[in-house]
């Protein structure tokens, strides 16, 4: 019997429509892979980056100390931690006897938890990465202290109170940070060395950050139990909440690759459904003769199912082949784009190509095959197309697969009940628009030449398998319609978003001194900019007496993310260009009152 399904295997092989089945799994399961194992192995290092950019699991910022009362809810948990204490300070060259504003970092000997710091031991040298952070009187320097100040190693920089060594030069610390206020050069210094300088006092504008790192169900515990602590100049920050921005774009960008690839998937699927027909039309009258020579029901079941998982199986694996191939030749393309080592991937991209390919092969392959199993024997004899029962539920399995598929490849309920929607009136209309036109056809081609009745009888006599197979290339044109629409809606949603004249240089903390030379020099060179302003960081802390925590919790519906930060405040005795009062009314000059605006969506 073994011999006998090997025979079985390598005769069906050698018909064209179990190629085109191979072939038709094998693409749609390839399209699927590459799109997936790209998507993963970039989001598995967009978490490991995110997570080295806090140089912890989770963080909490403030700016005062922690409370006696949170300390002891941390000291209760086996998790590892550090500090950091970042202020800005002038520092002061004993050699040159010059001024540097500069960013201050006292760290704790645990720091960084995650990732790790990279110094020089010389200018411009070689660069190497430690664990270790400055001993107490040390100070390591970026490039821009030493250049602006003009000393070099091993020499002396005043901060506050204390006299510093700097014994290296900073290259690189994870949670640095990237915004207007980090521009300022960095000087690391260690924790235990911040009270002689005498700089930090009460008022004083400083960021704590507690670090922490542990088993994740730890983490949230240690969340809950100081949740109810926070103060409000108090915030947790974890890696979703820090780079929330970019995970959607990732997120909406591996989106719109995936509907991009449901094009090849659906096209997969449909050549997989035609070579399917073709395929249990040409077997019928070989699976007579196996039943009429005596193969019984179980052997029949056997000979029909183990060809098609063997040769499914074969397709998915040269699916996964073909798409790490193009996966690698993706990466060489985008070489520039993103680093040379990616993470191993997950089982994720196996697991969900390989459900693409089976979805394919049970929704659009199988209720063809399913055909053969329960057609009578005397049926089987018969050439022409069985019955038209199975329409019906061969149209159902088709619609359900398609609908898993669109699930899957959106990965969005809503977005995919509007695709589905619409693709079945799509299909609706063309398959009875396709019925109506061949019955037309007859009755058109009534006096015309033979073979033109001819043709189309043919094509009345199988109108379904008509009807399928146009519904089949609407199907195709109606993806590739659906690419090109949601490409260009975003393309339009994002030009939309940008208005024409939107600034692309950005010029900050300018000094009082230099105002007037700087606007002198834009308008001799004929360059657009907007008024001067001045800028300070500030935060909401109450509206009408009600603390900006109850005022702005997920229970009143008026979350918004600039409530928890640091605001960038300004003034101006004219309302700016493009601004426009929705309500109240704008200050005058020379008012008593003090009167604020602010952003509607604040």
């Amino acid at each position: 019997m073994f011999q006998f399904y090997i025979k079985l295997l390598f005769r069906q092989f050698r018909q064209s429509s179990i190629r085109l089945f191979c072939l038709a799994i094998a693409v749609a399961c390839a399209v699927t892979f590459s799109i997936s194992l790209l998507g993963d192995r970039l989001e598995q290092l967009f978490d490991m980056q995110a997570k080295e950019v806090l140089a912890a699991d989770m963080v909490i910022q403030s700016s005062t100390e922690l409370t006696e009362q949170q300390n002891q809810i941390i000291q209760s948990f086996s998790l590892s931690d550090a500090k950091t204490l970042v202020f800005q300070s002038m520092a002061n060259a004993d050699a040159t006897n010059q001024f540097l504003l500069s960013s201050v970092k006292a760290v704790s000997d645990a720091y960084p938890l995650l990732g790790e710091l990279q110094i020089s031991k010389e200018l411009y040298g070689e660069t190497h990465a430690v664990k270790e952070v400055p001993n107490t009187g040390e100070a390591w320097v970026e490039d821009r202290v030493l250049n602006e100040l003009n000393i070099n190693l091993n020499q002396f920089i005043n901060i506050g109170e204390k006299s510093f060594q700097i014994t290296r030069v900073l290259v690189y610390e994870p949670d640095r940070g990237n915004s207007f206020y980090s521009f300022t050069p960095r000087i690391l210094i260690n924790w235990q060395d911040v009270e002689e300088t005498q700089i930090v006092q009460p008022g004083s504008r400083v960021t704590y950050r507690y670090l922490f790192v542990g088993d994740e169900r730890e983490i949230n515990s240690l969340k809950e139990n100081l949740a109810s602590t926070l103060q409000l100049n108090q915030k947790f920050v974890t890696v979703e909440s820090a780079n929330q921005s970019l995970s959607n774009t990732l997120d909406r960008a591996y989106r719109f690759l995936n509907v991009t690839a449901l094009v090849a998937v659906i096209l997969g699927a449909i050549a997989a459904a035609l070579v399917s027909y073709k395929y249990a039309n040409d077997m019928t009258y070989q699976y007579a003769l196996l039943r009429c020579l005596g193969l019984k029901s179980k052997q029949m079941i056997a000979a029909i199912i183990i060809p098609f998982i063997f040769f499914t199986l074969l397709a998915i694996s040269i699916g996964f082949l073909i798409g790490g191939l193009v996966h690698i030749v993706i990466l060489k393309t985008l070489a520039d784009l993103i680093p040379e080592t990616l993470p191993a991937a997950s089982a994720t991209p196996y697991l969900l190509s390989s459900l693409t390919a089976l979805i394919i092969v049970i929704s659009f392959a199988w209720p063809f095959l399913n055909k053969l199993l329960h057609t009578a024997p005397k049926l089987l004899l018969n050439r022409y197309e069985s019955k038209q029962s199975y329409i019906l539920s061969t149209v159902v399995y088709i619609l359900i697969g398609l609908a898993l598929l669109i699930y899957l490849s959106t990965n969005d309920f809503v977005i995919s009940v509007y695709i589905i929607g619409i693709l079945f009136v799509f299909i609706f209309i063309a398959h009875f628009t396709t019925k109506l036109s061949i019955k037309w056809l007859v009755n058109y081609t009534q006096e015309k030449y033979t073979s033109i009745k001819l043709a189309a009888r043919s094509l009345h006599a199988n109108r379904s398998m008509v009807a399928i197979q146009v519904i089949a290339v609407a199907m195709t044109f109606f993806s590739l319609a659906l690419v090109a629409t949601i490409r260009d809606d975003l393309v339009t949603s994002w030009q939309s978003k940008v208005p024409v004249n939107a600034p692309n240089v950005f010029a900050i903390n300018i000094l009082e001194k230099d105002t007037q030379p700087f606007q002198t020099f834009l308008d001799q060179n004929n360059i657009n900019h907007s008024p001067l302003y001045p800028i300070i960081r500030g935060r909401l802390s109450a509206v009408n007496e009600i603390t900006i925590n109850e005022y702005a919790s997920a229970e009143t519906g008026r979350y918004d993310e600039s409530l928890e930060r640091d605001l960038a405040l300004t003034w101006s005795g004219d309302l700016p260009e493009n601004n426009k009062i929705l309500n109240g009314a704008w200050h005058e000059i020379n008012e008593q009152t003090n009167r604020v605006s602010i952003e509607q969506g604040i």
